[in-house]
């Protein structure tokens, strides 16, 4: 399935806003929190002040402190560790396109198993409660793994991660973003279990700490998707090291004039709308496309470029043919890989060839700079002759070489 992976945000909104916020928009809901209007040390467990945010049933004991020990955007951000269970409902999501985002950050001296749970049916009693999404992150693998098929990819420490689950309540399917990398996509009512039972819904986030130490929380954003305004990254793109890659973007709808923003994977970036690139390394790059809008709305759109290493090939060529008591010539390899398989012939056409009109032979392997001396059979014979010396290889590679010459019994002459 094409699940078009898009995120666009509040671009001057978002920057000002504090708190748990729900903006109405063309009958449309964007729910942010970057938890910088509420106190350094505040306790978030369900209070009339808390924005929405409660521990898990309800409980008020399982809540988490606001902290201004890390932030994404200053000065706050939420810290998850011990026994907190953070939740947060939601309500009216239940069609379009939903990128849900946030920010992560977990330290270098995370321990144990921590938590980030989407439900798609949620309530304080647990009657009714269904899990959607649940993202491990565990200290002891160094993996963070995504609990339906177990997918998992490496766990990112000392920096702000983003976390990405596009959500299609239209098409029913998931994608689940970690760091840029694809992580899982499914349909979004498979569950964790995998049981098909979900609903279209989303109904709450479940930030857990399961008894493991701090990890941090910021910038969480959830709208409905605006419609007609996305952009298009092109790819996957392919090409050799040092060679100059051409990368393609795209935007459709949204407001002129925009602001192009590439990240090449490997630490450059480029502000243009078809950016080249080259990279000096081999692997598996994400690229990451930017677009914002007059308006200060931006999306993103992901691309993969494989850089190989480029390929060695042989070169054969044959040297010059000499006469004598037979016929001799060579053939000699001139490209920077190896040739395998160098199977040669030598061939005199004439009218009195009695004896050595054919003579083949195999070379295993020919070297780069390598070269192997070819010589004929016994010949036995009178009149003139023309003579071919061909070569071939396992790599595809040909090569041959003609003269004419004048046989003479067992003697070749005149070879020119």
């Amino acid at each position: 399935m094409n699940f078009k992976r898009r995120l666009w945000v509040i671009g001057t909104f978002f920057l000002f806003l504090g708190a748990s916020a729900t903006l109405g928009f063309s009958a449309r809901i964007w729910w942010l929190e970057n938890f910088d209007s509420y106190a350094n040390g505040q306790f978030l467990d369900g209070g009339a002040d808390d924005g929405g945010w409660k521990g898990w049933g309800n409980n008020p004991s399982v809540g988490a402190y606001v902290t201004n020990t890390r932030s994404h955007t200053s000065p706050n951000s939420v810290e998850i560790n011990g026994t907190v269970d953070l939740v947060h409902e939601y309500e009216g999501y239940t069609s379009g396109l939903l990128p849900y985002r946030c920010l992560q950050y977990i330290p270098a001296n995370f321990s144990g198993e921590s938590y980030f749970i989407l439900f798609s049916e949620y309530d304080d009693s647990g009657s009714t409660n269904i899990w959607a999404v649940q993202l491990r992150f565990d200290s002891d693998l160094d993996v963070v793994e995504s609990e339906f098929n177990g997918e998992q990819t490496p766990l990112v420490y000392d920096t702000w991660v983003e976390i990405n689950c596009w959500i299609d309540l239209d098409t029913d399917w998931l994608q689940i973003w970690y760091n840029g990398v694809l992580l899982a996509q499914h349909a979004w009512t498979d569950t964790i279990e995998g049981t098909g039972q979900g609903t279209l819904n989303v109904a709450a986030v479940d930030l857990y700490a399961n008894g493991a130490t701090s990890v941090y929380y910021d910038d969480m954003f959830f709208p409905f998707w605006l419609p007609h305004f996305y952009c298009d990254a092109g790819g996957p793109y392919t090409e050799e090291v040092n060679k100059t890659v051409q990368f393609n973007g795209s935007v459709t709808g949204g407001t002129a004039p925009y602001t192009w923003e590439w990240k090449f994977g490997d630490g450059a970036t480029a502000t243009e709308q078809n950016p080249t690139h080259t990279y000096t390394a081999p692997g598996n790059y994400t690229v990451i496309l930017r677009v914002m809008d007059w308006y200060s709305f931006w999306v993103t759109d992901y691309a993969t470029v494989t850089i190989v290493t480029p390929q060695q090939e042989p070169i054969l060529e044959v040297g010059a043919i000499t006469g004598g008591f037979g016929v001799e010539s060579s053939v000699k390899n001139t490209g920077d890989g190896a040739a395998t398989n160098v199977s040669w012939t030598i061939i005199l056409d004439g009218k009195l060839i009695l004896i050595g009109k054919f003579t083949n032979g195999t070379v295993a392997t020919l070297a780069p700079a390598g070269e192997e001396v070819l010589k004929a059979g016994f010949i036995l014979g009178f009149g003139k002759i023309n003579i071919e010396v061909s070569a071939t290889c396992n790599e595809g590679i040909n090569a041959n070489i003609t003269a004419k010459g004048f046989v003479l019994g067992p003697f070749v002459l005149g070879v020119k």
